[in-house]
């Protein structure tokens, strides 16, 4: 084998290696995007997350308002059924 087939043998094997390289380096560049629009995507629904839990906080803040009102309505309207019965009874 002449000098000029061992040089192009060299250089054969080099571009192979570089062309691996950049294959390697493409799809390292492939899935460093996909981890970034993963990332974007667990943003998203952690801020639509965040917001479903503030409604349902006020939802729950509400509905405890609401729940105390109706149990000072039901004293009340026990307390006017105890006096209307002590009247009829005394």
């Amino acid at each position: 084998m002449s000098e000029l087939d061992a040089a192009l043998k060299r250089l054969d094997a080099a571009l192979d290696a570089a062309e691996a390289a950049v294959g390697r380096a493409l799809d390292a560049a492939d899935a460093a995007r996909a981890r970034e629009e993963e990332l974007g995507a667990f943003a998203d629904d952690r801020l639509r997350l965040a917001e479903l839990l503030d409604q349902a906080a006020q939802r729950a803040e509400a509905a405890g308002e609401g729940d105390r009102e109706l149990a000072t309505r039901i004293d009340a309207a026990m307390e006017a059924v105890r006096a209307a019965l002590a009247e009829t009874e005394g």
